[in-house]
């Protein structure tokens, strides 16, 4: 810059010789050319060095990001063969699931028909069953199946909406008791009670504590036993009874007297015996006939029930031997009985075979319980010592035993 003025300055003066400064000035100008091929040249170079540099640079740059989208393309890769794998066992494991729920929906169903074929089958089998079946809920009383025989048993035309298991006995006692079983024990075996108010039956009950949808039910069934207490009843009556009288037998009449005979001992009241025989017996039977004296015999405890009350006691003791046992009752006024009993059969129109009238008489000791008594046996003693000492003083007649006789 500096020697471009010095030019300038040398080519403005007057002197100036323009050929050596133009000489000067293309000797420079060679100069300065060559520095500037020079600076161009080092210019080029390191020109060409940074794009060298650079273009390594984006070469590594290249490399690297070339590397990474490897990478990412072999994840995608893998990434899209896992989708397509896992999206193909998926599709896989729906279709086994699909089926897996179809077989069991087809078992569900084919289980569900044959519950429910189970249940109707046991409901028909139950409803028609000759026992009587009911299954309530404990705390509700909510019946859950009732079948036909016990609704009909109970006089109702549709099962009830709600019932206790005490409601269906006819005994409240008999009820409380088996809700007691039920509780401590969960069950109840031939437990012999009658059922229903208005016409009660006899039944063998059994019963059970059970679940039903996750709640307490009660389970009941019986068979009738009617039958089987009429035939029980029978025997009793077999057992008890006088086939040819309907009176009491000895054995049952001892078994009951001796329980009156404490009670009134127990008590403190007066008790008495009549020990009754009729006249002549063996005679009827022997002019007679057996028929005919059998008819004497049930003249005689018709006559005795006439007079009886219903506390007493009676029985026959064996041939024509009867004895009645008088509770709360003293020697006078079992003499007022015994009377009675005695005018009865005098009156009583007895026939004999021809059809003639056959007189028939009884003759009656009485005797009183005292404190000497240990039992009934000693009191019948008594009375049939006053028996006899009435038909030996002629008959037909009745006469207490002495030492009550003799009371004041």
């Amino acid at each position: 810059m500096h020697q471009a003025e010095g030019w300038a300055q040398r080519l403005g003066a007057a002197s100036a010789d323009g050929a050596a400064v133009a000489a000067d000035i293309v000797g420079a100008s060679d100069a300065q050319l060559d520095t500037v091929r020079k600076a161009v040249a080092a210019v080029h170079l390191l020109n060409t060095q940074e794009t060298d540099r650079a273009r390594q640079q984006l070469h590594d740059r290249f490399k690297l990001l070339s590397a990474v989208l490897g990478s990412l393309l072999a994840g995608t890769a893998l990434l899209v063969w896992r989708l397509v794998r896992n999206a193909r066992q998926a599709r896989a494991l729906a279709q086994q699931l699909a089926q897996a729920n179809r077989q069991l929906e087809v078992r569900v169903a084919s289980r569900t028909r044959k519950i429910e074929e189970g249940r109707a089958l046991l409901s028909f089998i139950l409803d028609t069953s000759p026992s009587d079946v009911v299954l309530t809920d404990v705390e509700s009383g909510k019946v859950h199946f009732m079948n036909h025989q016990l609704t009909e048993r109970l006089g109702l035309k549709a099962p009830p909406g709600t019932l206790f298991l005490h409601q269906l006995l006819h005994d409240p006692a008999v009820g409380e008791s088996l809700m007691q079983a039920l509780d401590q024990y969960g069950q109840v075996d031939a437990l012999e009670a009658q059922i229903g108010e208005q016409h009660p039956s006899w039944r063998s009950l059994s019963a059970r504590l059970i679940e039903v949808d996750g709640r307490l039910a009660h389970l009941l069934w019986g068979f009738d036993i009617s039958r089987h207490k009429e035939l029980e009843s029978q025997l009793r009556e077999l057992a008890t009874r006088d086939a040819l009288t309907g009176l009491l037998n000895r054995r049952a009449f001892m078994e009951g007297g001796t329980a009156l005979f404490d009670h009134c001992r127990r008590h403190a009241q007066p008790c008495t015996v009549l020990m009754i025989d009729i006249d002549h017996f063996k005679r009827i039977n022997d002019h007679h006939g057996h028929q005919t004296g059998d008819a004497a015999l049930r003249a005689c405890a018709q006559a005795i029930g006439s007079a009886q009350r219903d506390a007493d006691l009676l029985g026959r003791l064996g041939g024509e031997e009867f004895a009645a046992l008088l509770p709360h009752s003293s020697t006078s006024s079992a003499f007022k009985i015994a009377e009675r009993i005695r005018d009865a059969l005098a009156r009583m129109p007895l026939s004999a075979p021809d059809g003639q009238p056959l007189p028939l008489t009884v003759s009656i000791g009485i005797a009183e319980m005292e404190l000497t008594h240990a039992g009934i046996e000693p009191l019948l003693a008594d009375a049939d010592g006053a028996l006899y000492r009435a038909k030996a003083s002629g008959r037909n007649k009745v006469l207490a035993c002495e030492p009550a006789i003799r009371q004041p």
